[in-house]
């Protein structure tokens, strides 16, 4: 009865989705996706060139400010209705579509880019953490979300002007425990990559970690 009175609907055609997903496999299949995984020297992996422990990056989809799929990942983690199943669902098929390739194929573990405790409170959820667990499910590779922590409850990246998100991401991060990555492959996850500086205060707080490796997924970003 609930079915037939409240469908469920696809959160980007708006047609019913049965029992199944949010998302409706014709919209899941025309994703503008970015093909990065496939192909080394893309755009989000020039983001972190500097990085000497780098070894790839890669997002699984395109956006455009006030679209549809920006305004799905939107959906994702803000307002009263927020949702980390879209973000799971996204990164289980963005597996898939990765998997394809080798761009899992020398991880040694993933980690989601992690929220301070008030915001984490606030929201209910880390979508990055929805997103790795979905990485991980899909290929066997632990997750580790307690490692790298956010000491600093800073302001919303997307608030800021470029030049001021550096700033605004310093002394981020640290890192618990650090010998459980000496010598890991280590990737880190987060769902959008705009500047890449978030990621790039991560890959700081990971410096005592032993002859790491880094690589980085995202789930969307501004094209």
């Amino acid at each position: 009865m609930l079915d037939l009175f409240f469908p469920r609907l696809c959160l980007l055609c708006g047609k019913p989705v049965g029992k199944g997903p949010v998302i409706c496999r014709t919209c899941l299949n025309t994703l503008p996706r970015t093909e990065q995984a496939a192909h080394r020297g893309n755009l989000t992996e020039e983001l972190f060139y500097d990085v000497p422990a780098f070894q790839r990056a890669a997002v699984f989809f395109f956006f455009k400010h006030g679209d549809k799929y920006h305004q799905l990942l939107h959906s994702m983690k803000y307002g009263r209705f927020a949702d980390p199943a879209i973000g799971y669902i996204l990164a289980k098929e963005a597996a898939y579509d990765f998997m394809q390739s080798d761009f899992f194929d020398a991880i040694d573990v993933i980690i989601p880019v992690p929220l301070h405790p008030i915001r984490l409170r606030e929201r209910g959820f880390n979508q990055a953490e929805w997103i790795a667990k979905a990485l991980a499910e899909a290929t066997s590779i632990p997750m580790k979300s307690t490692l790298l922590t956010r000491i600093r409850h800073n302001e919303h990246q997307a608030r800021l002007a470029k030049n001021e998100r550096k700033m605004n991401v310093r002394n981020l991060f640290a890192l618990n425990h650090p010998e459980e990555l000496y010598h890991k492959h280590i990737l880190l996850v987060d769902d959008i990559i705009t500047t890449g500086e978030t990621i790039h205060a991560c890959i700081e707080a990971l410096k005592p970690a032993r002859d790491c490796k880094i690589s980085v997924f995202g789930l969307g970003k501004v094209q």
